[in-house]
């Protein structure tokens, strides 16, 4: 199974919590692991019964989809002792993605059944201080809370109905990307990947008419992308030179960040940004658009490669990345060596410390 975005997160969170023998942890994967709709049912109906069997003290739930939202009444409905968590990464609207009248409203309920679960909850769990943002510009949940909090500190406040959120941040995997590292120094000189770019294509703004740009610019470049999407869509960006990889391994992963030159991300919307905190963490220089979550984390960095665009600005992006491009060539030539970037990022066993610290304090 693939995990990326909240299934990511809540998967290495709960191995780590689990490593760490302090607490017995029961792992739920309400989503299903099949296409087909009949199975994909029966696993979510048997999931849900466990659940219920197993009357956890502390339940962590994301607060994105049905599967979700169903585990959350389950408890609330069976289980009212269970003090539910909700992770929050950022807001993501579903209303335009609707085609019809019916799908319009289905997804408007959806979107006011997670208001009330997120205001129901005990403990909302975000990653950064830009989800915690989004919390209380959208939902209205949080407004009392100091700004002023310093970088990867836990921000807990006990006040249950309106400040009950806890700031416990993402990790990245520190093993994975040494691997990637060591064989970075082996590959320097062989790099074939001018620009790589990993993530879900639906949050990323302009990313076509920025790559017909830099080719109008840069005829000899390739662009390799990785995420979810579909057949149609791969067709689509192959038929203006974008070799998008759909999922790929970790294996995979570590050739082509040990491959790539330049990282490019126009997403318009993070809670954090795996991808890009593991390309600076592996000195591939980043262009991204400027939105909240980076500027907070990056702009008091000042050794970090990353260049954040005036959100929309195409010609400006397709600049800095042309300009990305030159000076790794020009640095390849002059045999430049790569040193690690001395940047600090969390590992997920720092984070899932940061959610037992919010667990045992709510005991």
């Amino acid at each position: 199974m693939n995990y990326t975005g909240g299934f990511l997160w809540m998967k290495k969170v709960a191995d780590q919590i689990e490593d760490s023998n302090r607490y017995s942890v029961f792992k739920s994967y309400v989503h299903g692991n099949t296409k087909r709709v009949v199975h994909r049912l029966c696993y979510k109906i048997r999931d849900l019964i466990k659940t219920i069997i197993y009357s956890p003290d502390v339940a962590i739930i994301d607060s994105w989809g049905e599967s979700s939202i169903a585990v959350w009444l389950i408890l609330r409905l069976f289980r009212k002792n269970t003090k539910i968590f909700i992770v929050f990464h950022h807001y993501e609207e579903r209303i335009p993605l609707c085609k019809n009248f019916i799908e319009t409203f289905y997804n408007f309920l959806i979107e006011g059944i997670v208001s009330v679960m997120l205001r129901n909850s005990d403990i909302i769990l975000t990653v950064s201080k830009s989800s915690m943002e989004d919390l209380k510009s959208i939902y209205d949940i949080g407004k009392g809370i100091n700004k002023d909090i310093e970088r990867n500190e836990i921000l807990f406040t006990n006040n249950m109905n309106t400040n009950k959120i806890a700031i416990v941040g993402t990790g990245i995997d520190v093993d994975l990307l040494d691997m990637i590292i060591r064989r970075k120094k082996k590959l320097e000189k062989k790099k074939d990947i001018d620009f790589l770019c990993m993530g879900r294509i639906e949050k990323f703004f302009q990313l076509e008419k920025i790559w017909v740009k830099i080719k109008t610019l840069r005829p000899d470049s390739n662009l390799v992308m990785t995420g979810r999407t579909s057949p149609e869509m791969i067709n689509k960006l192959s038929s203006i030179g974008i070799d998008h990889r759909g999922f790929v391994s970790e294996e995979e992963k570590i050739d082509l960040y040990s491959r790539a030159k330049v990282f490019i991300f126009p997403s318009s919307k993070e809670g954090f940004g795996i991808a890009v905190a593991e390309a600076l963490f592996l000195g591939i220089p980043v262009i991204a658009w400027k939105i909240p979550v980076f500027e907070d984390l990056y702009s008091k960095m000042g050794e970090t490669k990353i260049n954040l665009m005036e959100f929309g600005n195409v010609d400006l992006f397709v600049e800095e990345a042309i300009k990305a491009i030159d000076k790794y060539n020009l640095n390849a030539q002059s045999n430049a060596v790569f040193n690690k970037p001395n940047l600090v990022f969390p590992t997920w066993k720092s984070v899932a410390q940061n959610v037992i610290s919010v667990i045992e304090y709510t005991r």
